[in-house]
């Protein structure tokens, strides 16, 4: 493995971790044991940063 193809998948991982923090702190916002379902989960983690930060700013101002 080359340092660039390192340096990248540790940025996708930071990504992917940055995203997963978001995800569990709109389900912990529904409760302690509350998960979303995996086919919704998968669909949001394939979601590009900026674009999952809106999704769940929607979904959390639909439930207030």
């Amino acid at each position: 493995m080359e340092l660039s193809d390192y340096l990248k998948s540790i940025d996708n991982l930071d990504e992917e971790m940055e995203k997963a923090v978001i995800i569990a702190g709109y389900e912990r916002m529904l409760g302690e044991h509350y998960r979303l379902p995996q086919e919704q989960l998968a669909d949001l983690m394939e979601l590009p940063l900026p674009k999952l930060r809106r999704v769940i700013h929607e979904m959390k101002k639909a439930i207030d």
